[in-house]
């Protein structure tokens, strides 16, 4: 069974062209946060290579010191080299230069194998003389000490830091083998004409079996681990070794932890009398999750007898509701700077001058293992806070044993009496060794600009006001931001320092050297950053610029950076042609668009300007005080609510002579302004309409044809004093769609844009309705082909009248057939009436076709002025289907 619906003709292209001509007008895209940089500006920067990877790096009084495998190195500010020493490789056979105590554990078991010596510390200390010592993993970790008589001289006085072990020292195990082949940190403090070595000697789980020298002595009976975990030792006053004063300045992990226990000591750091390391480890005694642990000693005492660590992590939270928060956590730390605030900085944490700031580098570890993923976060935290965290909890007794490093995880509470200084470094009495339970946690100070970015490094120094971050990414990218807790920062540097090596964490920071009362300004000094065998140097202010691509992220650039505009680019004043201006105080505006490009005379029409640098102060504020505009010759007035940097709307203030307009706009933004061609006042004519009648149900697809027609922002078609509904529109055609009227009638067409109103030339006339009475035949073959009539009254009302057959089964096809009226009809004919129509459908029957298969020759028989033609076939035939004029001869129906 199909059923019959009436359908305008022109109603199924009218929708489709309306779909397809919508447009957005009035839109400025914003611009990008992270096209501030241009990130693939390169710099030529100075730089040193070495021989092979670089391990360390120390600065003393302008010269550079370099720690690498089997190399010291001593370059001058510029990065030269000075001079050089080789520490290996080494043999037992007396192969390159040895130090330390013999044996054949170091070379793996055979006497004469060769291996590297790779640098496992560098530091300078001052107390005896000025002195720097270095400690390699060839060596058992014995330091050579190399006298600084000569700036830049590294190999001229060299000196073992090994003396024969008298009985007690061999209890002890080896006070000069201070480092560790899986990686170390050491801490130089002097405390009452004392100097001390602090060292942290990492355990790295699966460490045995990988060729690494043993850690623990020759002797079978002792079984003393050859580096301590933790430990504090003294500098002999003959300066040719070390010594414990007891065997309580010194902690190895619990025998059943060695070689299944990771603990990797990050950083480490003086403060006040305090020694400080920081830690990577498993959280406790089942868990296989890691953390970062906070481990504080006091520097005035040979034997770690205040000895404390507390766990430290990072974290993000993004605030949703109202009353939840989704929190991430940032576990292991990567690397970590101890520096003093910039005065800004200062301010807003509240901090006494000269107070000592940790910033830390977090990474989101891997589950189960301290591996880092590309996630990270930056806390930052004073340590006068750290210190009240330590005090807090210690004296609520949130503490226990630390199991790593005694087996046990009993509670071990301290309570210090009211005279003793045993939460600072002075008095005390009873010592005590704590593992605090309660987190320290820090909230990342960047708001997760780093989530996607794994951070290996990081180094902080002021510059004039500010504190300046520096932070170095496992691809190779430095990024420079300004450390702010009362705005938000972006980076002001962000290039590729090396396309193949990760930034490691070992930096440091260099300054030039100046006469005697010659003030130092921070903001001269210079980063020192290691990638691979490559150490470059980098200006603190930041390496240029040129990165700065749009004039107004140059001139919102830190102030010590010194950026200015100059010929369409971001340079220092150095780099700016004489002739050229140089500006750092506004910025050029810059038109990229207009809309809408013309506009009614008299219309109040609103225009939107695109561009980027409207209104620009240097406080990132739009200031529309600064804003004045001028369209095609008129005055057009700033409409503040809706303008901002990049977007700028107004509406004219005054009637424009049409003969006088021109069609440029110009933009006025403080002592600059910009012009571009783009905007035309218009006069909007009407001059006919097509069709001009139809029924007056509606529904009729009028076109009126003109000029100017989509001209300003809005549009509104009436017929009479209803809607016409717009469905598309061009400069010379507006299509719509007519309103219904109670009855036949005769209306005025208006076409109004933005304020002004045109009116059509014609009349649009609402005729009655068509309806349809019958359709006839009510039965078709499954084939087709028949003539299908529709009768009724009132079929001129609509024009292009069309009939469409729609399958009641979903997947059958949709049929549409075009009418036409031919006169004369009166009112009756094959019809339809507009979309509009109330009026029921009807049922057409799909029936089966005649079977010819045995066809015979027909039979004529003449009757008066008519012949009949017999023809026979099998089966039935269905006589309604036959009235659809399905059987012709010569072409010619055959009534049935």
């Amino acid at each position: 069974m199909k059923n019959i619906c009436l359908l305008d003709a022109a109603h199924i292209v009218i929708i489709l062209w309306a779909l397809c001509s919508s447009e957005v007008r009035g839109q400025c895209d914003e611009p990008a946060e992270n096209s501030k940089l241009n990130l693939s500006v390169t710099y030529n920067l100075p730089s040193f290579e070495a021989d092979s990877a670089i391990q360390n790096l120390v600065t003393f009084e302008g010269t550079v010191y370099v720690g690498a495998v089997n190399r010291i190195y001593a370059l001058s500010e510029n990065l030269t080299k000075l001079s050089e020493y080789w520490t290996g490789p080494v043999s037992e056979g007396g192969v390159g230069r040895r130090c330390g105590p013999s044996s054949q554990d170091r070379a793996g078991g055979k006497p004469n194998a060769v291996v590297d010596s790779n640098n496992m510390a560098l530091l300078v200390e001052r107390y005896y003389d000025d002195e720097l010592f270095s400690c390699s993993s060839a060596d058992a970790g014995v330091c050579r000490r190399h006298v600084l008589e000569k700036t830049g001289n590294v190999d001229e006085e060299v000196n073992c830091m090994y003396s024969p072990k008298t009985d007690e020292e061999g209890r002890q195990g080896c006070p000069d083998c201070v480092t560790s082949p899986l990686g170390s940190r050491v801490l130089n403090m002097v405390s009452g004409g004392v100097v001390r070595f602090f060292v942290g000697n990492s355990e790295i789980t699966g460490s045995a079996g990988t060729g690494t020298p043993s850690r623990m002595t020759s002797d079978p009976q002792a079984q003393q681990p050859q580096h301590h975990t933790i430990s504090v030792r003294q500098m002999k006053e003959t300066q040719d070794g070390f010594r414990f004063f007891s065997d309580q300045s010194y902690m190895d992990l619990a025998p059943g932890l060695r070689g299944d226990h990771h603990l990797r000591y990050v950083y480490s750091f003086q403060s006040g009398s305090h020694a400080y390391f920081l830690t990577v480890q498993r959280e406790g005694r089942s868990s296989q999750v890691y953390h970062t642990r906070i481990v504080r000693m006091c520097g005035t005492d040979p034997e770690l007898r205040r000895y404390v660590e507390m766990p430290f992590e990072c974290i993000l939270t993004e605030r949703r509701r109202r009353r939840s928060a989704s929190t991430e956590v940032f576990n292991v730390l990567q690397a970590a700077h101890v520096a003093k605030a910039g005065s800004k900085l200062r301010q807003e944490m509240g901090l006494k001058e000269g107070e000592d700031v940790l910033f830390a580098a977090f990474a989101q570890s891997k589950p189960d293992s301290p591996e880092p993923t590309a996630s990270s976060a930056v806390c930052v935290i004073s340590l006068a806070d750290v210190n009240n965290f330590f005090k807090d909890f210690i004296q609520k007794c949130h503490t226990k044993q630390p199991y790593h490093f005694t087996g046990s995880e009993e509670k071990r509470c301290y309570n210090g009496s009211s005279s003793d200084d045993s939460f600072g470094c002075g008095k005390h009495g009873e010592g005590y060794r704590l593992e605090v339970t309660t987190q320290m946690t820090r909230l990342d100070y960047f708001s997760g600009q780093f989530s996607k970015v794994l951070l290996t490094s990081i180094v902080v120094a002021t510059a004039q006001e500010q504190t300046v971050a520096s932070l170095g990414t496992a691809d190779g990218r430095l990024i420079q931001v300004v450390v702010s807790r009362s705005k938000s920062s972006t980076p002001h540097v962000d290039f590729r320092l090396d396309p193949s090596h990760c930034v490691s964490p070992e930096v440091a920071l260099l300054f030039p050297q100046h006469p005697i009362g010659t003030p130092q300004r921070s903001q001269d000094g210079s980063l020192l950053l290691v990638t691979g065998n490559k150490i470059t140097k980098v200006p603190l202010i930041g390496p240029g610029c040129e990165q700065q691509w749009t004039c107004s992220s140059c001139l919102l650039a830190p102030g010590f950076m010194g950026c200015g505009w100059c010929d369409g680019r971001c340079t220092r004043l150095a780099q700016c042609h004489p002739a050229s201006l140089w500006t750092q105080d506004s910025c050029p505006p810059v038109i990229t668009m207009i809309s809408p490009a013309n506009g009614p005379l008299g219309g109040d029409t609103k225009v939107t300007v695109c561009g980027r640098n409207f209104g620009f102060n240097k406080t990132e504020r739009f200031d529309h005080t600064l804003i004045s505009l001028d369209l095609a010759g008129a005055p057009c007035k700033l409409l503040k609510r809706e303008s901002n940097s990049y977007r700028l709307v107004c509406a004219p203030v005054s009637p424009v002579n049409s003969s006088q307009a021109s069609n440029v706009v110009k933009v006025h933004s403080g002592k600059e302004m910009a012009q571009h061609q783009g905007f035309t006042f218009v006069n909007p004519v009407i001059r006919e309409l097509f069709p001009v009648f139809g029924p007056k149900s509606g529904g009729t697809m009028l076109t009126i044809r003109g000029s100017f027609l989509d001209s300003g922002n809005t549009r509104q078609v009436t017929v009479g004093n209803a809607s016409c509904e717009i469905l598309s529109v061009s400069d010379t055609m507006l299509m719509c769609r007519t309103p219904p009227q109670s009855v036949p009638s005769r209306q005025a067409v208006y076409v109004r844009v933005d304020s002004v109103v045109r009116e059509a030339p014609v009349l649009f006339t609402y005729n009655k309705d068509p309806l349809i009475s019958s359709i006839q035949p009510t039965r078709s073959f499954i084939s087709g082909g028949s003539t299908v009539v529709a009768q009724g009254f009132y079929l001129h009302s609509t024009l292009q009248p069309q009939m469409v057959l729609i399958p009641t089964a979903q997947d059958s096809k949709v049929f549409t057939v075009d009418l036409g009226l031919q006169p004369p009809v009166g009112h009756q004919g094959g019809v339809c009436p507009g979309w509009f129509s109330p009026h029921p459908s009807f049922d057409l029957l799909y029936v089966e076709d005649p079977r010819f298969k045995d066809f015979q020759r027909p039979t004529v028989t003449s009757k008066g002025n008519k012949s009949i033609l017999e023809i026979k076939v099998l089966g039935r035939v269905d006589v309604e289907a036959m009235r659809g004029e399905v059987l012709k001869v010569s072409n010619r129906p055959v009534r049935v």
